[in-house]
């Protein structure tokens, strides 16, 4: 054997995250110049360092290297031991080649992300919220999941109420909400509540949201009734507490009819030696045809998506030209405060849903430069007085290039506190454009998202609304698809 080889210490424990240090020692045993070159095999390969990665020794001499292995705090840092072996091979004798073995421990640590989907949710008898666990630690996460609201009045179900989630991975949990009491009349009531994600001897985790609960008839559904009732009540009083009064006008000796007898009271008879004058039924002078019905004035229709060209539906999943099938539920897209994602995503951008757009690839359409990007988006707030929100379209007219060419923002639209859907088109203005002119699109992309501009919470966007419904959202662009 042309090397003598020690680690040390053969077993090093190490926390994700932060470093742990081994000292390889090496000796040339031959009598010859040597040059050894290290490596290190095994699962914590990939975290590994060597300094130096050679050593050049003269015979009998003796150098040392340093093997640093810094796992991440990430899930792929498994907890629990890891051997490892390290190998020495000399360069003018390869087949002198040596392996030293290791034993490295990474530590256990947890970290649970919880998200509520959607924020706030709304119904008259109940609410089928969806509830994200994230396991980001890397060790197998085992938690029970409860309910609560602070006022005691809602009722809630988890499927499942108990979780056991590999490092890396996320479990859905469905919930369902129901309200302590009906509400039959008046306004929409909001309910905050919690959602625990409770773990042995650790903190719980806590996420908030909001249950909206409706009336199942509506206010003025209720003054209505109370007026029908009233005018029911008024006439039957009338009814049988009105009692028509005669008069008589006999006289001694003889009875002399004046008028006629059964007239009521206010009616005018005509004296008994006159007729009743007969009212004309010629027409008045000029004609007597009745006006026709006013018109609707000479505006026209708003089309859907706007009045530009080359129409998209939103989807589930990007702007598609082919509309959600009649009978599909809506879907509600929320957009996180700040819209942080429009702020760091650069140029580079794929085919992919992330949380702040939708991007439709592969387009091959032709500029038309009559028209102009137009939309109809329904947004609303979750009660935020703040809240205002802005479209962005962006454009790559190249597939071939993968990054951005091309950008449309639109002013800010400020929202109603009243979480109700309200409608935002381009008539707010285009606030300013950035990058290269409109031209054809050669498999280009077109991602449409949603910045939140004001206010302390997200925003939502209706898409996937069939044509049979209400509140499409759709846009138009301006190009002319190829045949």
């Amino acid at each position: 054997m042309s090397i003598w080889s020690s680690l040390d210490p053969a077993s090093a424990t190490v926390d994700p995250g932060d470093a742990a240090t081994v000292t390889l020692k090496l000796r040339n045993t031959t009598d010859l110049v040597e040059e050894y070159r290290i490596g290190v095999a095994g699962g914590p390969g990939m975290w590994a360092r060597v300094e130096p990665r050679t050593l050049r020794l003269y015979p009998g001499t003796t150098g040392t290297a340093e093997i640093t292995f810094r796992p991440p705090r990430t899930p792929d840092a498994v907890a629990g031991g890891h051997p490892f072996a390290v190998e020495v091979t000399p360069t003018e004798q390869p087949a002198g080649k040596t392996v030293v073995e290791g034993h490295l421990t990474v530590t256990p640590f947890t970290e649970v992300r919880a998200e509520l989907l959607p924020h706030t949710v709304r119904g008259r008898f109940r609410a089928k919220p969806k509830f994200a666990v994230d396991n980001l630690g890397n060790t197998r996460l085992t938690a029970s999941l409860t309910g609560k609201d602070n006022s005691g009045r809602l009722g809630f179900e988890l499927r499942p109420a108990h979780v056991q989630i590999e490092p890396g991975r996320a479990a859905w949990v469905q919930g369902r909400i129901t309200p302590g009491a009906i509400t039959w009349f008046g306004h929409r009531e909001s309910h905050p509540y919690t959602l625990n994600v409770l773990r042995s001897g650790v903190e719980p985790v806590e996420v908030g949201g909001v249950f909206v609960q409706g009336a199942v008839m509506p206010r003025w559904l209720l003054g209505f009734l109370g007026l029908l009732v009233a005018t029911a009540v008024a006439f039957t009083i009338a009814w049988f507490t009105f009692t028509p009064k005669f008069g008589s006008r006999a006289r001694d000796g003889a009875m002399v009819p004046v008028g006629n007898p059964l007239s009521l009271p206010g009616d005018k008879a005509p004296p008994p030696d006159q007729k009743p004058r007969q009212e004309s039924s010629a027409p008045p002078e000029g004609g007597g045809a009745e006006p026709p019905p006013a018109s609707d004035g000479d505006g026209e229709e708003r089309p859907l998506g706007g009045p530009g060209n080359n129409l998209f539906y939103l989807s589930k999943s990007s702007p598609w030209p082919v509309p959600p099938e009649p009978g599909e539920e809506p879907a509600v897209w929320s957009f996180p405060v700040k819209s942080p994602g429009f702020e760091k995503v650069g140029d580079d951008w794929g085919c992919t849903w992330s949380p702040v757009r939708y991007t439709l690839c592969g387009m091959n359409d032709t500029y038309n430069g009559e028209t102009e990007t137009t939309f109809d988006f329904w947004v609303r707030s979750n009660g935020d007085p703040d809240a205002s929100v802005s479209v962005i379209f962006d454009w790559n007219f190249d597939g071939g290039k993968e990054k951005l060419q091309r950008r449309e923002v639109f002013k800010p639209f400020k929202l109603e506190p009243n979480q109700e859907w309200q409608k935002y088109t381009e008539e707010v203005g285009l606030e300013f454009t950035d990058g290269e002119e409109f031209q054809d699109l050669k498999g280009g992309k077109l991602s449409v998202g949603f910045w939140v501009r004001s206010g302390d919470s997200p925003i939502e966007v209706r898409s996937n609304v069939p044509v049979d419904q209400e509140m499409i959202a759709a846009l138009r662009i301006p190009f002319d698809p190829i045949p």
